[in-house]
């Protein structure tokens, strides 16, 4: 996530961020460390327990859980400026299968993203390189200025492992007032 950040400015000026799939909890130190304004709140999410951090709020849930939404709200106060999902499937071996299973992940992950965004607000997402996460891809750019993909240098270079980072969240409200001007 350093990474990310250096290179894509991410955290910057963002208060309100949620990390899902945040076990074990390392991308929330870097927010933690990142995004030091007193009215900061960090959430994350996740199925497996996660080691409690001071000043961050965790939350022992599927990010598939039909009331997510409604409980980050709650905790958030406002949409949320930064979504992160390092969600990843257990691999089974096949890469295929692993692959579909990855971008399930990320789709969901989007979907949930989409739904508690702050206009212009970021979205970071693991995913792994297959047919399919070109349609996804483009999914993005239909809700953000810019999507990019990118390989950080610590993914092992044979590994279909990448990020999507969509910068400048559009609301639906504003794609529809688009196509009508």
């Amino acid at each position: 996530m350093l990474e990310i950040d250096k290179r894509f400015d991410i955290f910057k000026d963002a208060i309100r961020v949620v990390d899902l799939c945040s076990a074990p909890g390392s991308w929330l130190q870097v927010v933690k460390e990142r995004c030091v304004s007193p009215e900061t709140v960090i959430v994350g999410i996740d199925i497996a327990y996660v080691k409690p951090i001071p000043g961050v709020h965790i939350i022992q849930s599927s990010v598939e859980s039909p009331d997510l939404v409604t409980r980050l709200l709650e905790l958030l106060h406002k949409p949320a400026h930064v979504v992160l999902s390092d969600c990843s499937p257990k691999l089974s071996g096949s890469k295929s299968l692993d692959k579909e299973r990855q971008l399930w992940l990320a789709q969901l992950s989007f979907q949930l993203a989409t739904r508690i965004l702050e206009k212009k607000g970021h979205f970071v997402t693991k995913i792994f390189q297959s047919d399919e996460f070109r349609d996804f891809i483009l999914q993005a750019k239909d809700h953000f200025h810019s999507v990019k993909t990118y390989k950080p240098k610590s993914s092992f270079q044979r590994s279909p492992e990448m990020y999507l980072i969509a910068k400048g969240f559009r609301r639906v409200s504003d794609l529809i007032s688009q196509d009508v001007h």
